[in-house]
């Protein structure tokens, strides 16, 4: 663990030392090519450079990364360099709803439809394809405190997700989501969401020790249905941003979610002036813009503000817009569809999975870094579908190389 640290004056020194003595490992200040034992208050002393400093952490241990983290930020030691990418602890966080994907399997000797429990919500998904992948994630959010809210919880933790900011509330039930899905892999969904607890989570609720501390901050429309949530979904992505966090939107439409079209078009516009980058499919664009065509979707949705706009087409691939302009990005071939469920989700994981190491801020990625992490998009996308379920389809990195390097 590195982090850029302010000194300056004899009290910032000695907490500073007074922390790195409390970690049970080695811990360097270091300056160009200056290494001291920061455990030690001459060694801090003898710095050339008295200002700052960079604190060399000898641990892989995200927990304790964690805690020492916060030490240094609650003694004002950390360098505010007014970029979320330098001082954040989470390279993704999401946001809104989790929930139960009952999705058809087969038909039992009775003629009865027979469903398979899978973890889903399109926010938890995302956060699960790019920790699979090797990113830092966490997830906020509210399921029921019940078996099905308790089963969540775990499956983000059993896939590195930090669940810190989840909550499980015993007044209300966890979403429960029936998706039928045709031979050609399409799916149909009915809910039983009112309320579900995810629609519930209030402004106090939100941890802002996860939020404060992310890089890319990502948000569906799912959380906008229904009071609370909205008012705390516009909460978090405005704090998150003035705090310097890349905001991610992708909007869902489920039409039995919203009283009628009119109503969802309204709000799930409303969050696009905030957000920076945005994932949206061809499905879609009329109900984000009033245009039919891709190309004048993107670009009217990037003439509102949002730097990189992602049109996902299925397996034909992604329409890409940025600075440079548009191009299309084709999909990988697929041995066989199994389930689209979660198809969007992981090519957006893999996504903000590129944009979260590519250490290039937004308004410096190229035409070529658009195409090259929706290329890598693809490949999740196209690796995901070939399996059954969301979450339990999301691709390894490894698996994701090798299919690149076909």
């Amino acid at each position: 663990m590195i982090v850029k640290v302010i000194l300056g004056t004899m009290q910032n020194a000695r907490k500073l030392v007074s922390i790195a003595e409390s970690i049970p490992c080695d811990v360097e200040l270091c300056y160009g090519r200056y290494v001291v034992n920061a455990k030690s208050m001459l060694g801090v002393l003898s710095m050339p450079e008295f200002d700052e400093g960079e604190l060399h952490i000898h641990t892989d241990n995200e927990k304790e990364c964690e805690k020492i983290f916060f030490q240094l930020l609650d003694q004002n030691l950390i360098m505010d360099t007014g970029d979320a990418v330098k001082r954040s602890i989470y390279d993704i966080t999401t946001f809104g709803e989790i929930l139960i994907d009952f999705t058809s399997q087969d038909i039992n000797e009775d003629g009865q439809m027979l469903y398979a429990r899978n973890p889903g919500g399109a926010p938890a998904n995302v956060a699960v394809a790019a920790s699979r992948l090797g990113a830092h994630t966490a997830f906020i959010g509210k399921a029921g405190k019940d078996m099905h809210g308790k089963f969540l919880k775990s499956v983000l933790e059993k896939e590195n997700v930090d669940t810190k900011g989840m909550l499980l509330d015993e007044n209300y039930f966890t979403t429960l989501a029936f998706v039928e899905v045709s031979e050609t892999g399409e799916r149909t969904f009915s809910f039983a969401r009112k309320p579900g607890a995810d629609t519930k989570i209030q402004k106090e609720e939100v941890d802002v020790d996860v939020l404060d501390h992310t890089h890319i901050f990502h948000v569906g429309s799912l959380s906008l249905t229904d009071q609370p949530a909205r008012d705390t979904t516009f909460y978090a992505v405005k704090r998150a941003k003035n705090k310097g966090s890349v905001i991610s939107y992708d909007p869902n439409y489920r039409a039995s979610l919203w009283p009628d079209e009119k109503t969802a078009k309204k709000h799930m516009r409303s969050l696009v002036p905030y957000v920076d980058l945005m994932k949206i499919s061809d499905e879609e664009t009329e109900l984000l813009t009033d245009h039919k065509d891709v190309r004048e979707t993107a670009e009217a949705l990037y003439s509102q503000g949002v730097k990189v706009v992602a049109v996902t087409l299925g397996g034909e691939g992604a329409y890409l817009y940025g600075k440079d302009g548009g191009c299309m990005v084709p999909g990988f071939a697929v041995k066989q569809i199994a389930d689209t469920n979660g198809a969007g989700d992981s090519f957006w994981g893999g996504f903000l999975y590129k944009v979260s190491t590519a250490e290039k801020h937004l308004d410096e990625l190229t035409q070529e870094d658009l195409k090259e992490f929706a290329r890598f998009g693809n490949a999740v996308a196209s690796l995901c579908v070939e399996k059954k379920g969301a979450i339990p389809a999301m691709p390894e990195l490894a698996q994701v190389e090798r299919r690149i390097a076909k």
